[in-house]
């Protein structure tokens, strides 16, 4: 079994939720009859998810905002999906929030977790100064509330992973480009598949998690 299939099939039975200690104590035996199940019953769908799944683990290796080599303060995040957000009328959060434990605004380096192609850039009323990255895998990776863009930066370009794509800021919430101080510095990262030409967002905290260790250092 690839290892996509095993936290697909971890992640039903747990409802959703899944951390390295729940796959250590996953019994092989009863991964393979859930398998066996899924495929009898929806065999395209639990392919196309154990796809987005081995994607994802391939495309992410670096967690998206460097560590200063100086300071101690970093980040800090917890898993505030589907939180209830109200600008622009009554939403749910499509994203994990990244708060800068210094709260200023142009100093974190935000790098790109997976390689890809930038195919959005620019301002948006709910984003501010964001990029979009999608991977080769097909798989869109979204960095908002940016500060200001790494040199070079435009749609099309091709991105490495780790490498530098802009800092930390908190512009957004406003149809007026640069409006900054609506809520406090941090960086909105989100992922999002597309499925029958619909795009779908899916809970970045435990990728995040999971690359945690994964973390690049500049001098800041």
């Amino acid at each position: 079994m690839s290892k996509g299939e095993i936290i697909l099939i971890a992640l039903m039975m747990n409802n959703y939720s899944v951390n390295d200690d729940i796959l250590d104590k996953l019994d092989k035996r009863v991964c393979v009859r859930n398998k066996n199940r899924l495929m009898h019953f929806n065999g395209e769908e639990f392919a196309f998810y154990t796809n987005v799944i081995d994607s994802l683990i391939i495309d992410m290796e670096y967690f998206p905002v460097a560590r200063s080599k100086t300071r101690k303060t970093w980040v800090e995040y917890e898993d505030s999906w589907g939180n209830e957000r109200t600008y622009g009328g009554k939403r749910t959060h499509e994203g994990c929030d990244i708060m800068s434990e210094e709260n200023k605004r142009g100093v974190m380096p935000v790098i790109a977790a997976s390689g890809g192609t930038v195919t959005n850039l620019g301002w948006l009323e709910l984003g501010g100064w964001r990029i979009g990255i999608t991977s080769d895998n097909g798989i869109y990776y979204y960095y908002a509330h940016l500060d200001s863009y790494a040199d070079n930066m435009a749609e099309g370009t091709k991105i490495r992973k780790g490498q530098l794509i802009g800092y930390m800021g908190d512009s957004g919430y406003s149809k007026v480009e640069g409006t900054v101080g609506k809520f406090d510095v941090h960086l909105h990262f989100g992922i999002y598949i597309y499925t029958d030409g619909k795009e779908t967002a899916l809970n970045p905290y435990y990728l995040l998690k999971n690359i945690s260790n994964k973390i690049l250092y500049y001098q800041y």
